[in-house]
């Protein structure tokens, strides 16, 4: 026996299954409604036979011939002349007497006297419930012990039980015997279906062998194929269209196509196409998109295409529907379009000229965008028709065409940018930084050109205008740093002059003069020192500027050294204590003038101090915005500077005190000093308290084997370890 069989004789078993589970299930029903039937003619029953006995029960009370005892005794004798009802049917009288159960009926089955049964007894349970008081029905067991349907109720006026009952196997057994006759009516339809399909086994196995090659067919094609009946009904689906559908072949069949498979927005539309199929008013409709909803409820986009199927006589049968599901083809075109869309917006709103150029020989002009249509003056129109060579200068053709060629034949150079001047179309150039990319195709050979074209000509006029206003400045400041060293140095004459006299005419004349003429004498001395100062530190501002820096690895511990033995004597004097809490590294510079720098920055420290226990502190924190240069300071205790002068300290000949107060000067050392951290490519500033103290900081470049300082410490952060 094949696959084949055994699928078939498995149906017919199932289906046999089936008619015997609906027999079952007719049967039950059936068997529940006849025992609501039984039930309620017991109950009418017992209820009416309880009436009767309340109502003699009555009447003898109220004859004078008759007691109670007497009725009783009639409807005894009454009920021993009564068949009852059914085989097994009885009507059961029972009273309570010294505690045990006494019936009034005869046992209809055996004409014995009936037990006495005690109330502690099992059995009898309807009885049981009629005596204590309870009306209603029950399945259970009787004064025997067989199990019965009864109704029972009690005779109040005359301490009576009366029970209706009959055996409930008499109630079942007709439902038995006609499942039994049913279930062997199926065994013989079993049998019968399979004899006949065994019989004409040859025939089936040829049916369903042509239709396995056509659902095979089916099956290999790659497009959704679904058959539909004369009412739009699937009746044959292949795998594809179980995959797009997203089920099975036989949850799908039997379904309608537009009811259950088209979204219910294009219902109406594909409605109408089947119908004029189905009608014989088109033979085909190709190519129409609707959008198809699969089992799970998920939207699928599909292109379909119909056609009409007939019979031998001409009639339509049917359609033969194939469909391509384009869910993700359309996402593909969606998202080609808006990157499309994109590039678009991209290319024409970009800041800078953008053109696509054919490789060489043509050269022409492929696609341009606004931008570069402005820089150079034509409409796309006129630069389309045009080559990149008919707008570049003369000047850079060759360097141009190299530059192209190099990159056609490096693989590896994929882009150059070169500045270069374009012709407008007006004749006049303008200049652009030019960057060229190149494309190839899948062979890897010269598909266009990319170039982007910036317009620098405002930029080159820009920077031509600051090449003069700088050169200009540089002269400027060349003939300033000469006349200041030339009026520095030709006034170091005359000024000698007036001292030495001013000084001889003191000692000579100065007994022949009165006080008023020697005080003046002596004041036009010390103007001309002052202004020989001046001249003095003129002339090394204006030296700073012009001499070239000799600059060379020094060691700032020694030159430090060196600059304190100078100043020893007057930091003795002071009581002035010097703190250097690391060694200072080496750093590439002119030492002369460094020296200048550490000379003048401890003498101001020094200076411009009142406190009684002074201390100058020199030292090193990091490096500056990660490069090579390193911060040193210098910090004292000493009066502070106040917010508002900090950027005025470091002018040419600013002094923030006046006279001669915190020893005098000239104002020019931080100008000094300035000037020659600047020379040095460096910076320096300031954070100062008022009354608290100054922090001088400057930038110089490390030598690379030197130490590196990497911690920050503010001012407070110094001034707190102090």
């Amino acid at each position: 026996m094949n696959d084949k069989q055994k699928t078939v004789i498995v149906s017919v078993l199932v289906l046999s299954a089936a008619l015997c589970g609906l027999a079952a299930l007719t049967t039950c029903m059936l068997y529940r409604n006849t025992i609501q039937l039984e039930t309620q003619r017991l109950t009418e029953l017992v209820h009416s036979h309880a009436v009767l006995i309340e109502e003699f029960s009555h009447l003898a009370a109220n004859s004078q011939g008759d007691t109670v005892e007497d009725a009783l005794i009639r409807i005894r004798k009454s009920h021993l002349e009564k068949e009852c009802f059914g085989r097994t049917g009885e009507l059961v009288m029972a009273k309570l007497e010294k505690g045990q159960i006494v019936f009034l009926s005869k046992e209809r089955n055996r004409p014995k006297s009936l037990p006495l049964l005690s109330e502690e007894e099992q059995r009898a349970a309807p009885i049981r419930q009629a005596l204590s008081g309870k009306t209603g029905t029950m399945i259970g067991l009787d004064y025997q012990g067989i199990t019965v349907l009864a109704a029972f109720q009690p005779v109040a006026k005359m301490n009576l039980g009366l029970v209706a009952k009959i055996d409930l196997a008499e109630v079942r057994r007709p439902f038995f015997q006609a499942a039994a006759t049913a279930g062997g009516a199926v065994v013989l339809i079993v049998l019968a279906g399979i004899v006949v399909l065994l019989r004409f086994n040859p025939f089936l196995r040829r049916l369903e062998k042509e239709k396995l090659r056509a659902q095979n067919y089916l099956d290999m094609a790659g497009t959704m194929i679904v058959v539909l009946d004369n009412n739009g009904r699937i009746q044959l689906v292949n795998r594809k269209g179980c995959e797009i559908l997203g089920g099975a072949q036989e949850g799908l069949a039997g379904l309608f196509w537009v009811d259950h498979c088209i979204h219910p927005d294009e219902q109406e539309a594909a409605t109408t196409l089947l119908n004029q199929l189905l009608a014989g008013q088109v033979l085909q409709i190709d190519s129409k998109e609707f959008r198809l909803r699969r089992v799970s409820g998920e939207e699928r986009l599909i292109e379909w295409s119909g056609r009409v199927l007939r019979n031998s006589k001409s009639q339509v049968t049917g359609v033969l529907a194939a469909a391509v599901d384009i869910t993700e083809r359309k996402k593909i075109e969606r998202t080609l379009q808006e990157a499309k869309q994109d590039f678009q917006a991209t290319f024409e709103q970009a800041a800078v000229g953008i053109g696509h150029v054919a490789p060489a020989p043509s050269g022409r002009w492929l696609r341009v965008n606004r931008k570069l249509c402005s820089i150079l003056g034509y409409t796309p129109e006129e630069l389309l028709r045009m080559n990149i060579r008919d707008v570049t200068h003369p000047a850079y053709l060759e360097q141009s065409y190299a530059k192209a060629v190099k990159l056609v034949s490096n693989p590896e150079l994929t882009t150059y940018s070169m500045e270069k001047q374009y012709l407008r179309q007006n004749g006049s150039s303008v200049w652009v930084n030019h960057t060229v990319s190149l494309v190839r195709d899948e062979q890897g050979q010269p598909k266009y050109y990319i170039s982007v074209i910036e317009d620098i000509q405002m930029r080159k006029e820009m920077e031509e205008v600051l090449r003069e206003r700088t050169e200009l400045l540089l002269r400027s400041n060349k003939e300033l740093d000469d006349f200041a060293y030339i009026a520095s140095h030709d006034l170091k004459e005359p000024l000698r002059g007036i001292m030495s006299y001013s000084t001889f005419l003191l000692e000579d004349y100065g007994s022949q003069l009165d006080a008023e003429g020697r005080d003046k004498l002596k004041t036009m001395g010390d103007l001309a020192g002052r202004l020989s100062t001046l001249t003095d530190d003129l002339l090394t501002f204006s030296r700073v500027g012009r001499l070239e820096l000799a600059r060379r690895s020094v060691n700032l511990n020694r030159l430090v050294e060196d600059v304190l033995a100078t100043l020893k004597v007057s930091l003795e004097r002071e009581n002035v204590s010097i703190r250097i809490p690391d060694p200072l590294p080496t750093v590439v510079c002119d030492a002369v003038r460094m020296r200048e720098v550490y000379y003048n920055l401890i003498s101001n420290a020094l200076k411009y101090n009142d406190k009684k226990e002074k201390w100058i502190e020199l030292g090193v924190l990091r490096r500056w915005n990660d490069s090579a240069q390193t911060v040193f300071y210098v910090c004292d205790n000493g009066i502070g500077i106040r917010d508002k002068h900090a950027d005025k300290v470091f002018t040419m000949f600013k002094r923030l005190h006046s006279g001669n107060k915190f020893g005098g000067g000239t104002g020019a050392g931080l100008a000094i000093v300035k000037k020659i951290i600047e020379r040095h490519d460096g910076h320096i500033w300031l954070e100062s308290a008022e009354g608290e103290g100054t922090i001088f900081f400057f930038t110089l470049i490390e030598r690379q084997d030197s130490p590196v300082w990497l911690e920050s410490v503010p001012f407070g952060g110094i001034r707190n370890e102090h």
